[in-house]
């Protein structure tokens, strides 16, 4: 008889990954592609590395560019460049309808 104990196997996948810059953004944000690339690889390189995306769409844009980005960068010791630029991604993946929502 096999004694021990039973650890079942548990995936900790995000449900949501975090949007690839794409034409839609660039056209829809008032920053250039470069900046939302930056952006974007800041937040993969920083930010994901602590906790999966989350949709920018499910905050007012207040509650982000005052509490949440700045409250992030501080933790994540950003320089204000690379703040700016996360910013700027995540205020134009906000106007981007998520793969498993359609359009906003």
């Amino acid at each position: 008889m096999l004694l021990g104990a039973f650890i079942p196997v548990v995936s900790c996948g995000v449900s949501y990954l975090s949007p690839p810059v794409n034409p839609q953004m660039v056209e829809q944000s008032r920053h250039p592609k470069d900046v939302l690339q930056r952006g974007y690889v800041v937040h993969q390189q920083k930010c994901a590395k602590c906790h999966g995306y989350e949709d920018p769409a499910n905050h007012e844009v207040e509650e982000l560019t005052d509490e949440i980005l700045p409250a992030m960068a501080r933790k994540s010791k950003l320089g204000l460049a690379d703040e700016q630029a996360v910013t700027a991604y995540l205020l134009a993946a906000r106007q981007v309808p998520r793969p498993d929502q359609g359009s906003r």
